[in-house]
C-alpha cells in the first residue's frame, strides 16, 4: 500500500487506525496482571495516535481521536473527556506544526512526542488537583510518561515496517 496515493488508501489507513486502537483498548481491559510488577505500562493508544498523526496526518481525523479516547475514558474509568481534551489539543497542535517538522530527523520528532506526553501528564495532574480529585503518586505518573516516550520508536517501527506507514516529505506535506 502506498500512503495517500488515493482516497481509498486514506480510508484503509483510517479504518486500520481505529481497528488498532480498539485492539489496544481491548488488550488493556484484559486481566493479564501486567501492573503487578511495579512499572506502569506505556500508553500505547497515545503513542499510536501521535505516531500516526506525525507520520501521516490525513489518516488520523479529529473525529476518530475524539471517539476512541472518549471510549477509553469511559472504559478505563478516567474523568470523562479530560484526557480526551488534552489529546485533542496536543494532536491538533502537533498537526499544525507538522509542516515545519517534516525535514527534521527522527530524534526531533521523538523529543516532540516526549514533550507532548510530559505536558499532557502535568496538565492532567494540575486539572485533577484543581478539581480536588485523589491523585496517584507523581513518581508513578512520571514513570508512565517515560515508559510511553520510550515505546514510541517501537510503535513507529511497527507502523512503518508492518503497516507501511511512511513519513511524508515536505513536498507531500505542502500538497496536503
Amino acid at each position: 500500500m502506498t500512503p495517500l496515493s488515493s482516497p481509498r488508501h486514506v480510508w484503509t489507513y483510517r479504518i486500520l487506525f481505529v481497528a488498532l486502537c480498539l485492539v489496544v483498548i481491548s488488550f488493556k481491559m484484559l486481566p493479564l496482571g501486567l501492573d503487578e510488577y511495579g512499572l506502569p505500562g506505556p500508553d500505547l493508544l497515545l503513542a499510536l495516535t501521535l505516531a500516526w498523526l506525525l507520520r501521516q496526518p490525513a489518516v488520523v481525523p479529529l473525529g476518530a481521536i475524539l471517539v476512541v479516547f472518549l471510549l477509553a475514558d469511559f472504559l478505563f474509568q478516567r474523568p470523562p473527556g479530560l484526557w480526551t481534551l488534552l489529546v485533542i489539543v496536543v494532536s491538533e497542535s502537533l498537526r499544525r506544526r507538522r509542516l515545519t517538522m517534516t525535514e527534521f530527523p527522527f530524534l526531533v520528532e521523538w523529543s516532540a512526542f516526549a514533550g507532548a506526553v510530559l505536558t499532557m501528564i502535568v496538565l492532567n495532574r494540575l486539572l485533577l488537583w484543581m478539581l480536588m480529585v485523589d491523585l496517584p503518586s507523581l513518581g508513578l505518573e512520571l514513570a508512565h510518561a517515560i515508559v510511553t516516550a520510550a515505546i514510541y520508536p517501537i510503535v513507529v517501527a511497527v507502523s512503518k515496517f508492518l503497516f507501511g506507514l511512511r513519513k511524508i516529505g515536505p513536498a507531500e506535506a505542502e500538497a496536503l
